[in-house]
């Protein structure tokens, strides 16, 4: 049954605020390390409506914008949260287009712009019905927070690569929950197509190094050179044939992990006069719930140690460097419950629960106790994409999604938040 006052605080909720949101949000620029901006605009607003607000810093000019909406203190506490970092920076030469720039551009109902997908159409809806609910004067008896991060993008400081932008993973999230932002529940408004995310698959991001000789190029046809990325060469068939029966043997919800060979180097393209002395190959496992990090190392050595044996070269050296657990909710939660049924009022339909694939904060809230689901507006793509994934085609929302993701997010927590806690 919806909240008595839901058509009241829903009222608020209009097309036209909510595009304006997003739109300010798009334009401003927000690539990982520099979110201060986006930080900046969302405090203002919370501040504006009579939040009680804060921009904890997580690293040098890198806040999270935290806000709360006080309940009487005897409810459910709802966290809306989301990052502010954008997958690229809209510097890229290979990426063109209005959806690779932080430059907002409305469209026959769509906005395009970089952000405006992942996720800052998460953001700017659930901040809209957050607004709703203080313009609607409505009294809760449990907490709303919104947290927005720093740093998720799935990213990280290796080797040469250092600095603040390369600092994602989970960074942001990790501070907020350890720094006194938690709540019963969360939703995490990034990009689901509308479909409740209940599961969320783990990574694990590795480094693969064989070695060779250092010797000159002229001298590589001689019998005691070993060309490293020939060497690679030779293992990648193995590892892309214990690849396969790893995708194969793993399921959750339809759904199937997967092993993307991601990056190779070896040698120096400077210098060819000189035999590649290593090589090292970069792979992004995907898991799935009951799968641990551990397990896929040690299945992994195995291939390691068998290419070894098989020809007598020593065994290749493997370094893990990111390491995100795949997690699973029950879908009895109250959150699940909760978002359900006001989808189902919302949009009149209610889909079946899925696994979101790509990495996700929700997992790092949930191991801090927080149970997470993901749910967002972003994810449908435009007819014109014929296909093409939104990394390909560029970022873009539907403004008539974002609406029903505020009026959703609303529902649920006028539901939950005035449920008296245990």
């Amino acid at each position: 049954m919806m909240h008595p006052d839901f058509a009241k605080a829903a009222a608020h909720i209009t097309a036209e605020n909510v595009r304006d949101v997003l739109m300010d949000l798009v334009n401003i620029p927000s690539a990982t390390g520099n979110e201060i901006g986006v930080a900046q605009y969302l405090v203002a607003r919370m501040r504006k409506s009579g939040m009680e607000t804060d921009l904890p810093l997580v690293d040098a000019g890198r806040p999270n914008a935290v806000g709360h909406l006080r309940g009487r203190g005897d409810g459910l506490n709802l966290l809306f949260t989301g990052h502010m970092d954008t997958s690229y920076s809209g510097d890229e030469e290979h990426l063109s287009g209005d959806g690779f720039k932080p430059k907002a551009v409305f469209r026959d109902g769509w906005i395009w712009g970089l952000g405006a997908n992942n996720m800052k159409s998460g953001l700017a809806s659930a901040l809209i019905a957050i607004e709703a609910i203080v313009k609607a004067g409505i009294k809760l008896e449990g907490d709303i927070s919104f947290g927005a991060v720093v740093g998720e993008i799935e990213k990280t400081a290796i080797e040469e690569f250092q600095g603040i932008e390369y600092s994602g993973y989970g960074i942001g999230t990790r501070h907020l929950v350890t720094h006194g932002v938690t709540a019963d529940f969360a939703v995490l408004a990034e990009p689901t197509g509308m479909r409740i995310a209940s599961a969320n698959m783990g990574v694990i991001w590795l480094r693969i190094t064989v070695g060779g000789t250092v010797a000159h190029s002229a001298m590589a046809n001689r019998p005691n050179v070993v060309n490293a990325i020939a060497v690679m060469h030779e293992l990648q068939s193995d590892i892309a044939k214990w690849a396969r029966d790893y995708e194969a043997a793993h399921v959750h919800m339809g759904e199937h992990p997967n092993v993307t060979i991601a990056a190779i180097r070896g040698g120096a393209p400077w210098r060819l006069s000189r035999n590649p002395h290593d090589c090292s190959l970069y792979l992004d496992v995907r898991t799935v719930p009951s799968q641990s990090v551990d397990t896929v190392k040690r299945d992994l050595r195995r291939v390691l140690r068998s290419f070894a044996e098989r020809t007598g070269k020593p065994e290749p050296v493997m370094h893990v460097y990111v390491s995100d657990p795949p997690t699973v909710l029950d879908e009895s939660l109250p959150v699940i419950q909760a978002m359900g049924m006001a989808q189902k009022h919302i949009t009149g339909d209610r889909p079946a629960s899925i696994i979101r694939r790509p990495g996700a904060d929700a997992v790092h809230l949930t191991a801090y106790g927080v149970p997470c689901i993901a749910f967002g507006p972003g994810g449908r793509m435009h007819p014109d994409t014929r296909g093409a994934s939104m990394h390909a085609f560029g970022e873009h929302v539907l403004v008539d999604d974002c609406v029903a993701a505020a009026k959703i997010y609303l529902a649920a927590a006028l539901d939950l938040c005035n449920r008296k806690a245990p």
